[in-house]
């Protein structure tokens, strides 16, 4: 009996599932756009841009299928005839999008321009006794004497004299240096010679064309024997993996110079020569430190206050710190100087 009362009550509820499946409404194909429940997904490539910059746009419905080809996408209420914009004239665009009857979200785009002017570096490794380095000495002389050349900033890393940098073995490990002298540009490339006295001025002034998505400014003191400096990084787009360093650099040591060069009247040994940029201490990693991620934000700044001492025997009259970018690849993306004791503010 109650095996009998069991199969009954089974098969009535059988037949109530069966019903409620086969009467339950299906969501395929719901919405004005056939995209799930009607709704739409507006993105762009980029959202804070120079001017002049091309930004593509992308719609997708709620199941994330792309639709920006049926879609009809307007910046500022214009119909952009497709969904590719070059944003021409500063300030905050909005854009819209439609598909159909359906309205995505709208979103965004701040065209901006250029906040920082762009300079380069040249890392010279060098020494006194070095009868070739007058060479690139010359050339350093040379690109600051051009227009903007000032922007072009110099450090002297020196090998086998008593103004020799500690880290000088690691720096020349790091960017293949293998002889003296040589001029590595921005982290990235050797400066190239045109003769035994000069080098090639339009390379290293190359590297001022273009824009650079952040720039450094510089507040430093001395006190004693040590140095402290303020350095702000302010960014206009957002970036990642971007490394910090700064370096103290002394000015105006007179040394004896080993000469080959026609330069400074091509005499064997330039008894009297001025060394300037020389690399004497770091407040970083010699590489970099890493910038917090969260603080590489387009219209942000970063700023941090480091020091370093100052080493026995150095011209304190006369000392400057620069301070650069690099990227995750370890290339310079801008670099600032500033004498000790100064102020140098974003430019």
């Amino acid at each position: 009996m109650k095996t009998a009362n069991f199969l009954k009550m089974f098969a009535l509820f059988l037949a109530i599932g069966i019903t409620s499946c086969t009467t339950e409404p299906t969501d395929q194909n719901e919405g004005g756009n056939n995209n799930g429940n009607g709704e739409l997904i507006l993105s762009a490539d980029e959202s804070r841009v120079y001017e002049n910059t091309i930004v593509t746009f992308t719609v997708t419905d709620a199941a994330g299928a792309n639709v920006t080809s049926n879609a009809t996408i307007s910046v500022d209420g214009n119909d952009i005839g497709g969904n590719i914009f070059n944003m021409v004239g500063i300030g905050t665009k909005t854009v819209t999008a439609v598909v159909g009857s359906d309205n995505a979200n709208s979103l965004t785009v701040e065209v901006i321009q250029p906040s920082f002017t762009t300079k380069a570096l040249i890392e010279d490794y060098t020494g006194a006794w070095c009868g070739w380095c007058p060479r690139i000495s010359q050339g350093i002389i040379d690109v600051h004497n051009a227009t903007n050349g000032e922007n072009v900033i110099a450090v002297a890393v020196h090998n086998g004299d008593s103004m020799q940098f500690p880290l000088e073995a690691q720096m020349r490990s790091q960017f293949g240096v293998t002889g003296f002298p040589t001029g590595i540009l921005n982290r990235d490339a050797e400066w190239q010679a045109v003769t035994g006295s000069t080098m090639n001025v339009s390379q290293p002034m190359a590297l001022l064309n273009g824009t650079r998505p952040l720039g450094l400014a510089i507040n430093s003191t001395m006190s004693g024997n040590s140095v402290s400096a303020t350095i702000k990084v302010g960014f206009d787009f957002d970036t990642s993996d971007m490394k910090l360093v700064a370096m103290l650099l002394e000015n105006g040591k007179v040394a004896p110079q080993t000469n080959y060069t026609n330069n400074w009247g091509g005499v064997s040994t330039i008894s009297n020569f001025v060394h300037n940029d020389i690399l004497r201490a770091a407040f970083t990693d010699i590489f970099g430190d890493a910038i917090p991620a969260d603080q590489q934000v387009g219209g942000g700044e970063y700023s941090v206050t480091l020091s370093a001492n100052i080493p026995s025997g150095t011209n304190t009259a006369d000392m400057d710190i620069v301070a650069f970018v690099v990227d995750g690849s370890g290339k310079v993306v801008n670099v600032q100087h500033a004498a000790v004791g100064a102020t140098v503010d974003f430019d």
